[in-house]
């Protein structure tokens, strides 16, 4: 109940703002899955994620949240993850979560984020990350949407329908029975929150005019095929 507040209460807006900046290289995605891609949807998503207030309060009072502060790790050492918790942490106070702000390089980080301790034993809440697109195209190919518990990845989701809904991903052929269940996965997300998209952005890049091959554009940079003239 709680995160479900928390995707009321951010702002993708604001994170972008703070860690894009030029709005030439970034959109508000309300979808699970990449803007622009086959699975994109903003089914369920519409009213969430723009930074309201006035309701992320009303969903965590019912929530029964007692106050405990929730501990971010914070990667201090990768310029495009820097700015994310601090945004975060803004935000998230303004509805009313204590936040427990720890900043620390990104191999501490990963350290950490492996630990499933206690909070005062070295334990976490929440660490923000980014993906390529191509990671996380469907259900299946998501890492933070494998639900299956203590064999998951970091955060150890465990829930049943999420898992079922992602075999039957795998097993369906028919791309609009697919999106079909990839909308079903998003509006499970939502009672069942995984992770919080936070936005989508590209970055430039420059090329020296004395190189030739290089494969453009990619999801992310590749060094194939690249030569001098």
């Amino acid at each position: 109940k709680v995160r479900q507040a928390v995707l009321y209460g951010l702002s993708q807006k604001e994170f972008l703002e703070a860690n894009v900046g030029n709005p030439e290289y970034y959109k508000v995605c309300k979808s699970l899955f990449p803007c622009g891609s086959p699975l994109e949807s903003t089914k369920g998503w519409e009213d969430k994620l723009s930074g309201n207030v006035a309701k992320a309060k009303e969903a965590l009072a019912a929530s029964g949240y007692d106050g405990t502060p929730a501990v971010f790790l914070h990667q201090t050492d990768t310029a495009g993850h820097n700015n994310l918790a601090t945004v975060g942490k803004s935000q998230l106070e303004k509805i009313g979560l204590k936040i427990d702000l720890q900043p620390m390089d990104w191999q501490t980080l990963v350290t950490r984020r492996a630990k499933k301790d206690p909070l005062d034993k070295g334990g976490w809440s929440a660490f923000f990350t980014s993906w390529g697109a191509t990671d996380i195209l469907n259900p299946v190919s998501a890492a933070f949407l494998n639900a299956s518990c203590d064999k998951a990845t970091f955060g150890w989701a465990c829930d049943e329908t999420l898992e079922k809904l992602r075999d039957a991903y795998a097993m369906e052929s028919d791309p609009a029975k697919q999106k079909a269940i990839a909308e079903q996965v998003q509006l499970r997300v939502l009672e069942y929150p995984t992770h919080v998209p936070l936005g989508q952005f590209t970055t430039p890049t420059a090329i020296r005019a004395n190189l030739q091959g290089l494969v453009v554009p990619t999801p992310s940079l590749v060094l194939w095929n690249v030569e001098k003239k």
